[in-house]
Protein backbone atom coordinates (compact mmCIF):
# COMPACT_ATOMS: atom_id res chain seq x y z
CA UNK A 1 0.00 0.00 0.00
CA UNK A 2 1.46 3.40 -0.38
CA UNK A 3 1.46 5.72 2.10
CA UNK A 4 -2.16 7.52 1.12
CA UNK A 5 -3.81 4.33 1.45
CA UNK A 6 -2.49 3.78 4.42
CA UNK A 7 -3.16 6.81 6.14
CA UNK A 8 -6.49 6.72 4.64
CA UNK A 9 -6.80 3.13 6.76
CA UNK A 10 -6.10 4.87 9.69
CA UNK A 11 -8.92 7.78 9.12
CA UNK A 12 -11.60 4.93 8.09
CA UNK A 13 -10.82 2.60 10.89
CA UNK A 14 -11.14 5.63 13.30
CA UNK A 15 -14.26 6.32 11.76
CA UNK A 16 -15.62 2.63 11.88
CA UNK A 17 -15.13 2.20 15.48
CA UNK A 18 -16.39 5.76 16.09
CA UNK A 19 -19.79 4.54 14.70
CA UNK A 20 -19.38 0.85 16.04
CA UNK A 21 -19.17 2.67 19.62
CA UNK A 22 -22.22 4.94 19.20
CA UNK A 23 -24.41 1.81 18.02
CA UNK A 24 -23.03 -0.76 20.28
CA UNK A 25 -25.84 -0.46 22.32
CA UNK A 26 -28.63 -0.89 20.04
CA UNK A 27 -26.57 -4.01 18.42
CA UNK A 28 -28.24 -7.53 19.76
CA UNK A 29 -25.55 -10.15 21.12
CA UNK A 30 -25.06 -13.24 19.13
CA UNK A 31 -26.85 -16.68 19.14
CA UNK A 32 -24.58 -18.60 21.74
CA UNK A 33 -22.32 -20.97 19.64
CA UNK A 34 -21.23 -23.91 21.05
CA UNK A 35 -17.28 -24.82 22.00
CA UNK A 36 -15.11 -26.03 18.80
CA UNK A 37 -14.91 -29.76 18.54
CA UNK A 38 -11.88 -30.56 16.84
CA UNK A 39 -12.73 -34.22 16.78
CA UNK A 40 -15.10 -34.12 13.71
CA UNK A 41 -12.19 -32.83 11.63
CA UNK A 42 -8.57 -33.70 10.62
CA UNK A 43 -5.24 -32.82 9.97
CA UNK A 44 -4.89 -32.10 6.06
CA UNK A 45 -2.24 -33.41 4.22
CA UNK A 46 -3.36 -31.22 0.77
CA UNK A 47 -1.84 -27.83 2.30
CA UNK A 48 -0.90 -27.50 -1.44
CA UNK A 49 -4.61 -26.49 -2.29
CA UNK A 50 -4.92 -23.88 0.22
CA UNK A 51 -1.06 -22.55 -1.44
CA UNK A 52 -2.77 -23.18 -5.25
CA UNK A 53 -6.29 -22.02 -4.54
CA UNK A 54 -4.70 -18.50 -2.79
CA UNK A 55 -2.47 -18.19 -6.07
CA UNK A 56 -5.41 -19.14 -8.41
CA UNK A 57 -7.51 -16.07 -6.51
CA UNK A 58 -4.59 -13.42 -6.94
CA UNK A 59 -4.13 -13.97 -10.71
CA UNK A 60 -8.00 -13.58 -11.74
CA UNK A 61 -8.56 -10.92 -9.56
CA UNK A 62 -5.35 -9.06 -11.20
CA UNK A 63 -6.57 -10.41 -14.61
CA UNK A 64 -10.64 -10.04 -14.29
CA UNK A 65 -11.11 -7.07 -11.91
CA UNK A 66 -7.99 -5.69 -12.50
CA UNK A 67 -7.82 -1.37 -13.62
CA UNK A 68 -9.48 -1.42 -16.45
CA UNK A 69 -12.52 -4.36 -16.52
CA UNK A 70 -15.46 -5.55 -19.19
CA UNK A 71 -18.74 -6.94 -17.99
CA UNK A 72 -17.34 -10.22 -19.43
CA UNK A 73 -14.38 -10.83 -17.49
CA UNK A 74 -16.19 -9.61 -13.90
CA UNK A 75 -18.35 -12.24 -14.48
CA UNK A 76 -15.85 -14.61 -15.42
CA UNK A 77 -14.03 -13.62 -11.81
CA UNK A 78 -17.47 -14.37 -10.18
CA UNK A 79 -18.25 -17.57 -11.14
CA UNK A 80 -14.32 -18.28 -10.27
CA UNK A 81 -14.86 -16.83 -6.60
CA UNK A 82 -18.26 -18.55 -6.22
CA UNK A 83 -16.28 -22.14 -6.72
CA UNK A 84 -13.49 -21.13 -4.92
CA UNK A 85 -15.75 -20.25 -2.02
CA UNK A 86 -17.30 -23.33 -2.04
CA UNK A 87 -13.78 -25.13 -2.16
CA UNK A 88 -13.07 -23.09 0.64
CA UNK A 89 -15.79 -24.26 2.84
CA UNK A 90 -15.55 -27.78 2.26
CA UNK A 91 -12.31 -27.59 3.55
CA UNK A 92 -13.34 -25.31 6.25
CA UNK A 93 -15.77 -27.73 7.42
CA UNK A 94 -13.80 -31.05 6.94
CA UNK A 95 -9.95 -29.65 8.46
CA UNK A 96 -8.55 -28.28 10.92
CA UNK A 97 -8.58 -24.56 10.84
CA UNK A 98 -5.08 -22.86 10.15
CA UNK A 99 -4.00 -19.18 9.35
CA UNK A 100 -3.52 -19.82 5.92
CA UNK A 101 -7.23 -21.47 5.58
CA UNK A 102 -8.62 -18.33 7.15
CA UNK A 103 -6.48 -15.63 5.37
CA UNK A 104 -7.72 -17.39 1.95
CA UNK A 105 -11.83 -17.20 3.23
CA UNK A 106 -11.04 -13.76 3.86
CA UNK A 107 -9.28 -12.73 0.55
CA UNK A 108 -12.41 -14.77 -0.59
CA UNK A 109 -14.73 -12.59 0.63
CA UNK A 110 -13.64 -9.34 -0.45
CA UNK A 111 -12.69 -10.44 -3.50
CA UNK A 112 -16.46 -11.09 -3.95
CA UNK A 113 -17.26 -7.61 -2.46
CA UNK A 114 -14.52 -5.94 -4.94
CA UNK A 115 -16.09 -8.19 -7.91
CA UNK A 116 -19.78 -7.18 -6.54
CA UNK A 117 -19.46 -3.40 -6.48
CA UNK A 118 -17.36 -3.50 -9.91
CA UNK A 119 -20.31 -5.10 -11.31
CA UNK A 120 -22.69 -2.42 -9.84
CA UNK A 121 -20.82 0.67 -11.16
CA UNK A 122 -22.21 1.37 -14.64
CA UNK A 123 -19.33 4.44 -15.48
CA UNK A 124 -15.67 4.47 -15.59
CA UNK A 125 -14.52 6.75 -12.25
CA UNK A 126 -10.67 6.96 -11.37
CA UNK A 127 -8.33 4.12 -11.96
CA UNK A 128 -11.08 2.38 -12.82
CA UNK A 129 -11.88 2.02 -16.66
CA UNK A 130 -14.88 -0.58 -17.24
CA UNK A 131 -14.75 -0.73 -21.41
CA UNK A 132 -18.91 -1.23 -21.54
CA UNK A 133 -18.92 1.89 -19.14
CA UNK A 134 -16.53 4.31 -20.45
CA UNK A 135 -17.81 7.49 -19.62
CA UNK A 136 -18.24 9.18 -16.33
CA UNK A 137 -21.17 10.11 -14.56
CA UNK A 138 -21.70 13.59 -13.94
CA UNK A 139 -22.89 12.59 -10.44
CA UNK A 140 -20.61 10.11 -7.95
CA UNK A 141 -22.49 7.95 -5.76
CA UNK A 142 -20.89 5.39 -3.63
CA UNK A 143 -21.70 1.38 -3.63
CA UNK A 144 -21.84 0.15 -0.21
CA UNK A 145 -21.67 -3.89 0.37
CA UNK A 146 -23.49 -4.57 3.34
CA UNK A 147 -23.17 -8.27 4.98
CA UNK A 148 -26.54 -9.75 6.16
CA UNK A 149 -26.89 -13.16 7.96
CA UNK A 150 -29.79 -15.11 6.55
CA UNK A 151 -30.29 -18.05 8.08
CA UNK A 152 -26.87 -19.00 8.94
CA UNK A 153 -25.23 -18.13 5.39
CA UNK A 154 -23.43 -14.31 5.18
CA UNK A 155 -25.08 -13.06 2.00
CA UNK A 156 -24.04 -9.74 0.97
CA UNK A 157 -26.74 -6.89 -0.25
CA UNK A 158 -26.04 -3.55 -1.89
CA UNK A 159 -26.80 -0.68 0.11
CA UNK A 160 -27.70 2.75 -1.27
Amino acid sequence: MASNSLLECLVYARSAAGEINRLSPNIAQPDFKPDWDESRVSSSDEDVVISHNWDELRRFMWDYVGIVRTNKRLERAQHRVKLLQKEIAEYYSNCKVTRDLLELRNLATVSELIIRCAMERKESRGLHYTMDYPEMSPIASDTIMVPINFAGQNVIINRD
